[in-house]
């Protein structure tokens, strides 16, 4: 992964949580996912600490968790 300070792209934040950048797209429509940067209408962009906090905070140990 890049420097902390980074930006990532749609595409690079995708591989990270191993989905397609049309994934990233429909949740940000949803309300969900990992926070994002939207630098100009068409140009959004990840923090590389907002993908890992994501990830740690959708961490569960069984299927009933909520």
């Amino acid at each position: 992964m890049e420097s902390q300070n980074s930006l990532l792209n749609e595409k690079q934040a995708a591989s990270l949580l191993n989905l397609t950048p049309r994934a990233l797209q429909a949740w940000r429509v949803q309300g969900r996912g990992p926070k994002h940067v939207r630098i100009s209408g068409a140009c959004v962009r990840y923090r590389p600490e907002d993908i890992k906090a994501f990830i740690e905070a959708n961490l569960k140990q069984s299927t009933s968790e909520a």
